[in-house]
């Protein structure tokens, strides 16, 4: 189960021209070969750091080169759990394009729907406030506290949009550039202690 987990947020990018991403918007995406890690640009990386990436169960992924405008959730992705116990890869799965929408998947190994508010609430703010400074979920509904209420009473399940894709979309770890993660027990300390690539 996940409910008691502290998800992280990281921000990823594709090594090639992230646009074939929007052709395979509506396919599975699976996050494969987790045993490598991702590229990390710049000339004063410090090696040791590059063997830290790991993702977990219930993370969150942003890809940046996937905002067009339509809205600030369409390069969000959760990390969903392996389909099998012998399956090598992590599926992403879609969270919303406007507001934020909660995968099946997901939902169904929360004990409590309710205690969803408190494990993404701080994350999905983190998420907003890298876009814009003091910019945060409330603000999606107008700081209008009754649907904010709502969103949590009864959050919405993100929905197939357009028709059914093909085969899944494999993304090895390793064609991926690593931009900087900030950690899921800062962000629910009210804290920002992420790793920023070029602070590194």
């Amino acid at each position: 189960m996940l409910s008691s987990i502290e998800p992280s947020v990281h921000y990823l990018d594709f090594k090639d021209d992230g646009r074939p991403a929007y052709d395979r918007f509506h396919v599975l995406w699976k996050l494969v070969d987790l045993d490598k890690q991702p590229t990390v640009l710049g000339d004063n990386v410090d090696g040791s750091k590059q063997n830290d990436f790991r993702l977990a169960e219930g993370d969150l992924v942003v890809f940046p080169t996937l905002l067009s405008g339509a809205g600030e959730f369409e390069g969000l992705r959760f990390v969903g759990l392996k389909m099998t116990d012998d399956d090598d890869a992590l599926p992403l799965l879609p969270a919303g394009i406007e507001y934020p929408e909660f995968p099946s998947l997901i939902v169904q190994h929360i004990d409590n729907v309710a205690s969803l508010k408190s494990i993404y609430e701080a994350p999905f703010n983190a998420v907003l406030e890298e876009q814009s400074s003091k910019y945060n979920l409330r603000d999606i509904f107008s700081s209008d506290e009754d649907a904010y209420n709502q969103f949590w009473n009864d959050p919405p399940i993100a929905r197939r949009r357009g028709p059914p894709g093909g085969d899944p979309w494999l993304i090895s770890l390793s064609d991926c550039i690593w931009i900087k993660t900030l950690d899921g027990k800062s962000l629910r300390g009210d804290k920002d202690l992420g790793v920023a690539q070029e602070e590194l």
